[in-house]
């Protein structure tokens, strides 16, 4: 199967806008807590084992790869399965007033 060189470029930037926000969510929900963990930590020196808690770099990448799997699997998926909202047709079912009803339904 061979793709064009625009679907490629779309493929690629989806991928590249995924990764970024995958850092950024990673940076977010997962350093910034961690950091909050260790401060609070070493200021009430309870002097617990934190090497558990990954590197703020690694954090980071793993954030990037999952943003990144994750924007390459919904281009895929939207590719082969687009996204179609049915939308009612609104026009189709409206009434049309009656001049000489004496409704109040209708302002003239």
């Amino acid at each position: 199967m061979r793709f064009s060189a625009h679907t490629i470029k779309k493929f690629l930037r989806s991928v590249a806008v995924g990764a970024l926000t995958g850092i950024v969510i990673s940076i977010v929900c997962v350093a910034l807590p961690g950091a909050g963990i260790i401060l609070l930590i070493s200021t009430l020196d309870l002097g617990w084992d934190l090497q558990w808690i990954p590197s703020a770099p690694a954090i980071m990448a793993l954030g990037a790869l999952g943003g990144g799997l994750f924007a390459a699997a919904l281009f895929i998926k939207d590719t082969y399965i687009p996204y179609v909202e049915v939308v009612p047709d609104f026009e189709a079912d409206t009434e049309v007033p009656d001049p000489d009803s004496d409704s109040d339904k209708y302002l003239h």
